[in-house]
């Protein structure tokens, strides 16, 4: 019988763990690139309907096309570990474009405080294909989950035959 072993299990959890990480590291980095630009702070007060009192409560970001820059090279495990990631979460496409690039991005939390959506602004021109709203949303981790039940239940066939 081809039981899967307890490694493959913790790389599934691991893997899911490190996404999760991935994706709060890139809205963090949005949010410090938002408090260092005053373009885009003056964006949201002009044409935004947010009050003040929000504006730092809702953690605004802004994707000023730099992230990528911070990132190690692909080439590096570190590297293409992270920008995978972040390709399977969809933050960024696979030629390396930020999805939010050149937009004001707007997190939205649960209640464990992890980032589920956010919906960016776009600030500056539009491109050919260029959405001026972009919406994202996490996604369901049900092949991580799928991979668990079916390790659990290899897990329990064997306990039962012991």
């Amino acid at each position: 019988m081809n039981v899967p072993s307890t490694n493959q299990y913790l790389d599934v959890l691991g893997q899911l763990n490190l996404d999760e990480l991935n994706i709060q590291q890139a809205f963090d980095y949005y949010r410090v690139r938002y408090q260092q630009s005053t373009f885009a702070q003056q964006f949201v007060i002009n044409n935004c309907r947010i009050e003040n009192e929000f504006i730092t409560e809702l953690s605004i970001g802004y994707c000023d096309r730099t992230m990528g820059k911070n990132i190690p090279k692909t080439k590096s495990p570190e590297g293409a570990e992270i920008r995978g990631s972040l390709q399977r979460c969809g933050l960024v496409r696979p030629s390396g474009h930020e999805l939010f690039r050149g937009c004001i991005v707007i997190p939205t939390v649960d209640n464990s405080g992890s980032i589920t959506s956010a919906v960016g602004h776009r600030v500056g021109r539009l491109r050919n294909g260029d959405k001026p709203v972009v919406y994202w949303h996490k996604p369901e981790p049900k092949a991580f989950v799928d991979a668990g039940m079916s390790f659990a239940k290899e897990l329990i066939r064997e306990q039962a035959y012991h």
